[in-house]
C-alpha cells in the first residue's frame, strides 16, 4: 500500500486540537492491522506487533527484519529501525517473554533518543504487560485516550476521500440489497421468496458482504433485522424477512486498502407498513433532517442529540433524554445516542450524545436516529457527515426510500 502523506504531521493536530504541544512523547506497541493507533502513528500496516514513537519532534518505527525492507519503503516514519537493532531476541531469551522484550525494547529506545525522563503517552489500551515492563524500568507511562482520540478527530481531505471511497462501496451494497427486495415476492404468509427460495436476513446479508468484497471492502456484522428483531439495534438479524415488517439495513465495512470505514443505515418494508410504522418512520425522518442542518463547527454534539431526542419525544416516543428512570435500561423508542465519529474505527471520537464534545471541521460523524417497538420492529436513518469550516457536507449519497 503507498505510504499516506497524512500519517505524521502530529505537530499541526496537537496545537489544533488543543491536546498539548507538539513536542509530547507519544508511543504504541501493537499489530498496526488491528490497531488503529498503531497505523495511525506509523503509517505502516503490519499484522505483528512493533513499536512506534514519536519523540522530540521526530518519528521512530521498530518492526521485524521480516518487515524491514517493506517498512523502510512505506511507513512515514522519520527513522526505521529493526528489532535486531533494539537486541529483542536477547531481550526475550533473557526475560522469557515476548511481550515484555518489545517494551524493554521501547525503553531503551526511548533513552537513545533522550527522552526516557519524558512523560510517555500510551493508548488506553496499551496491554498491560507493556505497561508494566515500562513502569518497572523507571518511565512514566499515562493513558492518554483524548489525546489519542483527538489526534485523529479532524481529517484531511486526503482522509475524507479515503471515508468517501467506502461509502461508494456501502451504497453499491445497499443498492444491490434493495433491488433484491424489490425482486422478492410475498407468499401466502407473508414471508419474502427470492429466486424460489425464502428470503433470510442471512442470504440478504451475505449478497451485501458479497457486493462489498467485490470493492474492496470488508465488513463484520452488517446488520439485515426485519420485524421484532430489528428492535434491537446492534441484532444482525436471523430467518426469514417478511412483507409488511420492517427491515433494518446497516452496512459498516471497511477499506482494505486505506482501511477507513464508513457507515450507512436505511429501513425498508416490503409493500404496506402499519400505520404505527409508518409514523415511526416519519418521526426518525424528521429528526434525522433537522440534526442534519444543525452541524456545523463550534456545535456541541448533545444540542443536537437534544434536538432530536426532542422530536422524537413531541412525536410521543419515549427517550433516554426524557423517560430513562435511574438504574433501569430502557427498552422502547430512542434508546441510543445521535451519531459517532468514523474513521480508522468504526466508533471513534467525537460522539453525538450526551457527551461534552464540540465539533470541529474535519470531523467525520454519523446521524442516526433511530425508534425500537419489542412488539413491532425498528426504524434507523443514518447518514455520514463531514463538518466543514462553514458548515457540513454529507457524504451520503443514497435515497431514503421506505416502501418498496
Amino acid at each position: 500500500m503507498a505510504p499516506r502523506t497524512w500519517i505524521l504531521d502530529f505537530g499541526r493536530i496537537l496545537m489544533e486540537n488543543g491536546t498539548g504541544s507538539s513536542g509530547r512523547t507519544l508511543l504504541v506497541i501493537g499489530a498496526s492491522q488491528h490497531d488503529a493507533a498503531a497505523y495511525h502513528l506509523s503509517g505502516f500496516l503490519a499484522p505483528d506487533p512493533m513499536i512506534c514513537l514519536r519523540a522530540k519532534d521526530r518519528s521512530y518505527l521498530a518492526v521485524s527484519s521480516m518487515e524491514y525492507g517493506r517498512a523502510k519503503k512505506q511507513a512515514r516514519a522519520d527513522e526505521v529501525l529493526s528489532f535486531d537493532e533494539l537486541g529483542v531476541v536477547d531481550l526475550a531469551k533473557k526475560l522469557k517473554s515476548g511481550g515484555r522484550a518489545l517494551a524493554a525494547a521501547a525503553a531503551g529506545l526511548l533513552s537513545q533518543v533522550g527522552a526516557k525522563d519524558s512523560p510517555v503517552a500510551v493508548p488506553p489500551d496499551l496491554g498491560i504487560l507493556y505497561a508494566d515492563e515500562l513502569r518497572a524500568r523507571g518511565l512514566t507511562v499515562t493513558p492518554e485516550a483524548k489525546l489519542f482520540a483527538d489526534l485523529r478527530r479532524s481529517k484531511t481531505e486526503e482522509e475524507v476521500s479515503y471515508i468517501g471511497e467506502t461509502q461508494r462501496a456501502v451504497e453499491a451494497a445497499c443498492a444491490h440489497a434493495v433491488e433484491i427486495l424489490k425482486e422478492s415476492e410475498a407468499g401466502g404468509d407473508g414471508t419474502l421468496r427470492w429466486r424460489g427460495e425464502v428470503l433470510t436476513s442471512e442470504t440478504l446479508r451475505a449478497e451485501i458482504d458479497a457486493e462489498l468484497l467485490r470493492r474492496g471492502c470488508a465488513a463484520d456484522g452488517t446488520i439485515t433485522a426485519g420485524g421484532p428483531q430489528a428492535a434491537d439495534p446492534h441484532d444482525e438479524g436471523h430467518g426469514p424477512l417478511r412483507a409488511g415488517e420492517s427491515i433494518i439495513v446497516d452496512i459498516f465495512p471497511a477499506s482494505k486498502e486505506s482501511r477507513y470505514y464508513a457507515d450507512m443505515t436505511r429501513t425498508f418494508v416490503k409493500g404496506e407498513p402499519s400505520g404505527e410504522l409508518q409514523r415511526m418512520y416519519d418521526a426518525v425522518l424528521e429528526s434525522q433532517l433537522a440534526a442534519l442542518a444543525m452541524i456545523r463547527p463550534g456545535i456541541n454534539g448533545r444540542e443536537i442529540h437534544a434536538r432530536v431526542s426532542e422530536i422524537l419525544h413531541e412525536k410521543g416516543y419515549k427517550t433516554l433524554q426524557h423517560d430513562q428512570k435511574p438504574g433501569e435500561p430502557l427498552q422502547e423508542g430512542f434508546i441510543h445516542g445521535t451519531g459517532h465519529g468514523v474513521g480508522l474505527e468504526i466508533h471513534e471520537a467525537p460522539r453525538v450524545s450526551t457527551a461534552d464534545e464540540t465539533l470541529v471541521p474535519g470531523d467525520v460523524i454519523t446521524i442516526e436516529p433511530g425508534l425500537y417497538d419489542p412488539k413491532i420492529g425498528g426504524i434507523r436513518i443514518e447518514d455520514l457527515v463531514v463538518v466543514t469550516e462553514d458548515g457540513s457536507r454529507n457524504l451520503t449519497d443514497f435515497p431514503k426510500e421506505f416502501r418498496l
